[in-house]
């Protein structure tokens, strides 16, 4: 099988972050595609092929937290960062119930968030 790139979708409600995430997928080779609604990255994830998903759990619509949910009826084992400023014992409770395998507290360094991609991105894609 080839290596390809990675496909990384990315939901949070500030453009801000969304815009970060496009330039990190420029600067180290990642398709990252930006969504800033939890309805938004639904419909792009039941319309495209991810190997990863970061999200904000925070946001307008509705939770990051029920978006996962959402996502976790349609693929169990998809890699999922939660990227977040609350840190609470609830958060992570509920990233063990929804299989959530890495959570990082905004503020960050983008050196943790590029190290946890590349630890949970499926061994077929590369960096």
């Amino acid at each position: 099988m080839d290596k390809r790139n990675p496909r990384i979708l990315f939901v949070d409600d500030e453009q801000t972050w969304c815009l970060v995430m496009e330039e990190l997928g420029v600067l180290i080779g990642l398709s990252i595609t930006t969504c800033q609604s939890s309805k938004e990255a639904l419909h792009k994830f039941n319309e495209e092929d991810f190997d990863l998903i970061i999200t904000d759990i925070r946001m307008p619509d509705e939770s990051g937290f029920d978006f996962i949910r959402r996502v976790r009826r349609k693929s169990s084992d998809i890699p999922i960062i939660v990227v977040t400023a609350f840190h609470t014992d609830k958060l992570h409770s509920l990233s063990e119930a929804l299989n959530i395998q890495k959570f990082l507290i905004k503020p960050f360094r983008i050196t943790e968030l590029e190290k946890a991609i590349k630890e949970y991105l499926p061994a077929e894609v590369v960096i």
